[in-house]
């Protein structure tokens, strides 16, 4: 069932992060409400293949997926560290030992062949061959108060770049980390490495910042204060995301994409792949090939 005002699902299974393999096959991580409410841990991974969806269940929740190709794989990571493999028939499990001492995971991202999780107490892990994790950051774990990642993103194996609480921007040579200035010291939720040769960061009350090893500024929005939490370049194009909506970023100026929805739940998590940018809100998903034309994407089965 849709609303007529804002083209949302009803509700009963809403969105988190989408992973693309390509045009046409786009796998998806969903909760179910009622089996939220019955407080039973699970994430509800849909595939969605030529405008079709079938979907498998997850017995934790996670906070982002991954697919890779050849062979098709796809990476589901949960707060605590498990990691769900699924390859063909075959599905597998990998453990991050770290999170039950120093908290969740917020992030994982594939750069440059290899997957990176990054989470609280600035945990950063990088994926080796055989499906083992090992540590990268023990340098800069946190061990007193409150500090973390929320996002991972890089150029390289040696430009990575970190982004969280505090406004906190760190990055890695290969060898070392290094806190870099920030400009900010809001919480920030994400970071895009472009390929126009910029990294972009965005955060809460609107702050939208884009630079490169130790030199970052804000992209000046006037009075915009809605907290981000999604960023991508998709055709020459700076987009953002907040709850209730996708922006494009034109000559420093805010314009509201048309995808289909309105209010909170519209978005949040923007991702690209194989000539499509792809948005995801709590209770919405559409995709655009062009940038400016959104198609909705339907789903509303709470089945599991």
């Amino acid at each position: 069932m849709k609303s007529d005002v804002n083209n949302m699902n009803d509700g009963n299974v809403t969105f988190a992060r989408c992973s693309i393999v390509r045009r046409d096959l786009v796998f998806i991580s969903a909760q179910v409400t009622e089996l939220n409410e019955r407080n039973v841990d699970h994430t509800k991974v849909l595939r969605w293949k030529d405008g079709a969806f079938v979907h498998f269940m997850i017995d934790w929740a996670t906070t982002a997926i991954s697919a890779t190709t050849p062979p098709l794989t796809l990476l589901s990571m949960g707060l605590d560290g498990d990691i769900h493999v699924f390859q063909g028939s075959n599905r597998t499990t990998e453990r991050i030992v770290g999170p039950g001492d120093f908290g969740p995971l917020r992030d994982m991202r594939l750069i440059a062949g290899a997957h990176y999780a990054a989470g609280m107490q600035r945990q950063v892990y990088r994926r080796n061959d055989d499906g083992s994790w090992q540590s990268i950051a023990d340098a800069i774990l946190n061990r007193e108060g409150i500090k973390g990642f929320n996002a991972i993103d890089g150029f390289a194996p040696n430009e990575l770049y970190t982004v969280g609480m505090d406004g906190e921007i760190w990055i890695f040579d290969g060898q070392r980390w290094q806190a870099l200035e920030s400009p900010t010291s809001v919480a920030l939720q994400a970071v895009h490495c472009s390929e126009d040769g910029t990294a972009y960061i965005v955060g809460q009350a609107g702050v939208v910042l884009f630079g490169r090893g130790d030199q970052w500024d804000f992209i000046d929005l006037s009075d915009f204060s809605e907290d981000l939490w999604g960023v991508q370049t998709f055709d020459g194009t700076l987009f953002v995301a907040s709850s209730k909506g996708v922006y494009r970023i034109i000559d420093g100026e805010l314009k509201k994409a048309d995808i289909g929805s309105v209010g909170t739940g519209s978005a949040s998590y923007l991702t690209k792949g194989d000539g499509v940018l792809w948005s995801v809100g709590n209770r919405h998903l559409a995709y655009t090939a062009d940038g400016e034309n959104w198609t909705v994407v339907d789903y509303d089965d709470a089945s599991y």
